[in-house]
């Protein structure tokens, strides 16, 4: 944490002597729209969730495990074969029987045979059922309390996700309105080169100029249909893709919000945001929920080196031979039990250790990206601020590009400038069309990066 608040104030007296940049806030009806069908909807998000959910699954499987466990069990066996003992209890009985038959002048003490007695129980069943409960286990207590954190590391990813692709979904409507506007300035352009055109074949027409003009300004109208016919196939490519990230049909119209392509700025303070990434940044939260895992697993093996565990089980059933349920066989079993490791060659130790070290891992880790989150947000800042500049020079040399083609315009109609000077004037202005558009959805593009890397 030293470290990080290190660079943080390092930061931002970097920049503290720049001013505060204003940006365009990207906002937007229609686009939030499209985010929330993209949230409800995107399957990569999707599959964060069912994560998400197993994990609750697995919080609620570990607190499961406190309740006592009840089962029934069956078991009937017949067995034939396998080792038998002998018993001599022929031998062993019969003279006493003769001499008590003897005494007695009766039979009443019959002969006996010898036995061999099989140690496979035949015609035997054991129909039970049984209750375990743990009295005091701390591998239960610490296991409930891991997965309750790794649930939330889980949380705290899939809302990474999720800001995540509210960027990218951002970033695919502005490239779609940035082929757009393209096409645009191209279908100007085409109207003005096709009217000039027309007007150098009435040149032709009068003897005024020679065909080589005519043909010159159809090469430039048939290079303006080519960039059209370019930028046609981006957007179905760039529409396709925003799709996608929506899960909808790669083909559906996708609804235009031009309120976005004009100009509308917004302060942001940098030292603001760095503090609102250290809350907002939600890879900070997977991070400190997988510290909190890796500390608790600590405190878990610290316990099992020192405390025992305790259960309680016990059964009521039925065990004898022949499959019959009376009073002879009917048993009850109560058990308690304790359990402590006396000695296991220093496993405890290393364990804690190898804890404890996992622990250190996790939080060197979280410090190191908190400078890392700060330092992006500095540069997405950066980048932002030159964005701006860059975009406010387009819109400077837009306008002298645009007048000057008026100029040229106006002298080629009166015969006072050549056609060379007319399409290089086109040309700057065109192209000064597409850079003030370009350098305009990248402030956006830039601005929504901002955000993302500030958690807003």
């Amino acid at each position: 944490m030293r470290t990080y608040s290190l660079i943080v104030r390092a930061i931002i007296w970097l920049v503290s002597g720049i001013p505060a940049l204003t940006s365009a806030q990207v906002s937007s009806q229609i686009l939030e729209n499209y985010i929330q069908t993209g949230l409800s909807h995107n399957l990569a998000l999707q599959q964060q969730q069912i994560d998400w959910q197993c994990s609750l699954e697995a919080v609620r499987q570990a607190k499961s495990l406190f309740y006592p466990v009840a089962q029934f069990n069956a078991t009937y066996t017949r067995a034939a074969g396998g080792r038998r003992i002998d018993f001599p209890i022929g031998d062993l009985l019969n003279p006493v029987h003769s001499t008590l038959n003897q005494l007695t002048q009766s039979n009443q003490f019959p002969v006996l045979a010898n036995q061999q007695i099989q140690f496979l129980p035949d015609d035997f069943h054991e129909t039970y059922v049984g209750i375990s409960y743990p009295l005091f286990n701390a591998d239960l207590k610490f296991n409930r309390q891991i997965q309750e954190h790794l649930a939330a590391g889980q949380a705290a990813r899939k809302e990474t996700y999720e800001q995540e692709l509210r960027f990218q979904i951002t970033r695919a409507y502005l490239q779609y309105l940035q082929a757009l506007q393209a096409e645009t300035i191209w279908q100007n352009t085409l109207e003005i080169l096709q009217e000039l055109v027309r007007f150098n074949e009435s040149l032709v027409r009068n003897n005024v100029a020679t065909r080589e003009v005519v043909a010159a300004a159809q090469y430039e109208r048939s290079r303006a249909e080519q960039e059209i016919a370019q930028l046609q196939a981006a957007q179905k490519t760039a529409r396709a893709y925003f799709n996608f990230l929506l899960n909808r049909n790669l083909q559906d119209s996708v609804l235009v919000d031009s309120a976005l392509l004009q100009p509308a700025l917004k302060a942001y303070d940098l030292e603001t945001l760095v503090a609102d990434s250290g809350k907002n940044r939600q890879e900070l939260s997977a991070l400190e929920a997988g510290q909190a895992a890796a500390a608790t697993a600590l405190r878990l093996q610290e316990a099992n080196r020192v405390l025992p565990d305790l259960y309680l089980g016990g059964q009521i059933g039925f065990q004898g031979f022949g499959y019959s349920f009376s009073g002879e066989q009917a048993y009850v079993l109560v058990q308690a039990g304790l359990r402590y490791d006396l000695f296991t060659g220093g496993q405890n130790k290393q364990k804690i250790q190898i804890a404890r070290l996992e622990n250190d891992k996790l939080q060197v880790q979280e410090e190191e990206a908190r400078g890392q989150i700060a330092l992006q947000v500095m540069q997405a800042w950066n980048e932002l601020e030159a964005g701006k500049i860059a975009w406010q020079s387009s819109v400077t040399g837009r306008q002298a590009a645009e007048e000057a083609f008026r100029i040229i315009q106006n002298k080629y109609k009166a015969g006072q400038a050549l056609l060379l000077e007319y399409l290089d004037a086109q040309n700057r202005a065109t192209g000064a069309q597409l850079q003030t558009n370009l350098a305009w959805i990248q402030i956006l593009q830039k601005e929504a990066a901002l955000r993302r890397a500030a958690g807003l």
